[in-house]
């Protein structure tokens, strides 16, 4: 029973409501709304493709800190094994978190090759050469198949680096509900951030960064009990709330 409260609390609810967010976003269009304003259809461009901000600190800077923070917790993780019993406690954190964006980034990039999405910027309405349709449309398959141009555009794979992070949320309750909020909020915002920069270069749709959180929630409840104390009930209601 406690199990599927768990699991019901941290995967059908949150599940539900991001699928419905999906839906929004590529079904009902608000994905080229969004997409509509960072494009200049007077000149044909993204005026804010190379633009530093987008390109360098948040797609090369955004890229280098998760590099910082996976080779940190492999470190940490290694020296777990080691005789000194301070880092033998953080043994299942850094694995956990290892894990969560080995998976994350690495399901993620397997979904890119798979899916044949394009990218805003390959569309017809953004100067490319593909004619839209949205995911959930019924025939995208052929359109993605039919032009010889297979898209590697989705899920959002910049973004999967931070969403990977997601992990954080259930690591921190193991301390306090602060904690925890503290590490999703953390993953979410740089997320976020990432998204947005992606936005606006006109490389991904807001949904394709959607898919991702999806993907990376799930990995990161679906692997939650690693890091729950197996000698203090760990998926009771006072620990996760």
């Amino acid at each position: 029973m406690v199990m599927r409260h768990f699991y019901l609390r941290h995967l059908a609810i949150p599940l539900t409501l991001l699928f419905a967010l999906f839906y929004l976003f590529d079904g009902l269009g608000w994905d080229l709304l969004c997409s509509d304003a960072y494009f200049d259809a007077s000149l044909g461009l993204w005026p804010y493709k190379h633009s530093w901000w987008a390109n360098e600190l948040l797609h090369d800077g955004g890229r280098n800190l998760i590099l910082v923070i996976a080779a940190t917790s492999l470190l940490l993780f290694a020296l777990s094994f080691s005789r000194h019993s301070h880092w033998r406690q953080a043994r299942r954190t850094t694995g956990y978190l290892l894990l969560c964006i080995a998976l994350g980034t690495g399901l993620t990039a397997v979904g890119k090759k798979v899916s044949h999405r394009h990218c805003p910027k390959q569309y017809q309405r953004y100067g490319g050469t593909i004619p839209y349709q949205p995911i959930l449309a019924p025939n995208n398959t052929h359109q993605a198949t039919t032009h010889g141009d297979r898209g590697r555009c989705f899920p959002a794979g910049h973004a999967s680096g931070a969403f990977s992070l997601i992990g954080l949320y259930f690591i921190g309750q193991r301390r306090s509900r602060t904690f925890a909020l503290a590490g999703l909020s953390f993953s979410m915002i740089l997320g976020l951030l990432f998204t947005f920069g992606q936005l606006v270069r006109g490389a991904h749709f807001i949904s394709h960064s959607i898919a991702t959180i999806i993907l990376c929630w799930t990995i990161a409840v679906l692997l939650a009990p690693l890091v729950m104390n197996p000698d203090e009930q760990p998926l009771s209601t006072t620990h996760l709330e």
